[in-house]
């Protein structure tokens, strides 16, 4: 049964939770993710970067897990929040050159997928609460530029999200250094051509 006072902000022992030390603690968390990914972050080496005692973090996680999830959450912005599904495949295609040109975000998408063999219950989260959606309105996006005929009407939907979320595991792969939104967007314009875009 899931603790009350957790869900009213309220430590187990009762005493209120400071927003500021959670916050703290899910950037410590994030930060060392990026660095050295789950197997090398540790509850007491987040505690340490943060400047807070180790019980405090067990106190609102009491798993590595649990904490890493809640850091993934934390790390969300509304920039890269899901597509809407009006959006055209031209203004998809530069948003997501973009995302994928920022290092922080490909150091992060690359400890994530590292992780899946030893932590897949994290992968398995994060795939579930923040990749889904966006594949999931990737897709309608796609039936909606063939239906405008910006393909070939028997193209199969699934393989323009195909090509668009397999972008990230090419760019981690290919351009491990810095790699700028309109080499990434040069490249995806050549796949989507290749399968009969009409821009």
């Amino acid at each position: 049964m899931a603790n009350p006072g957790a869900a009213a902000g309220v430590e187990r022992h009762g005493r209120p939770r400071d927003p500021e030390n959670d916050a703290a603690i899910l950037d410590a968390a994030l930060d060392l993710l990026i660095e050295r990914g789950a197997a090398g972050t540790s509850i007491e080496a987040v505690a340490q970067r943060a400047g807070v005692a180790k019980l405090t973090v067990y106190r609102r996680w009491r798993a590595k897990e649990d904490l890493l999830m809640a850091a993934l959450e934390h790390a969300r912005a509304p920039d890269m929040d899901a597509p809407p599904a009006g959006q055209s495949i031209d203004e998809l295609v530069a948003f997501v050159a973009e995302l994928l040109s920022r290092p922080r975000f490909r150091a992060l998408m690359a400890r994530v997928i590292g992780a899946s063999v030893d932590y897949p219950k994290l992968v398995s989260a994060y795939t579930e609460r923040y990749l889904r959606p966006r594949l999931d309105a990737l897709a309608e996006i796609a039936q909606q530029a063939i239906d405008a005929r910006r393909f070939p009407p028997d193209t199969d939907p699934s393989v323009i999200q195909d090509i668009l979320a397999s972008s990230i595991g090419s760019v981690l792969l290919q351009h491990p250094e810095d790699v700028t939104a309109a080499q990434i967007e040069r490249r995806l314009r050549i796949l989507l051509h290749h399968i009969g875009y009409q821009p």
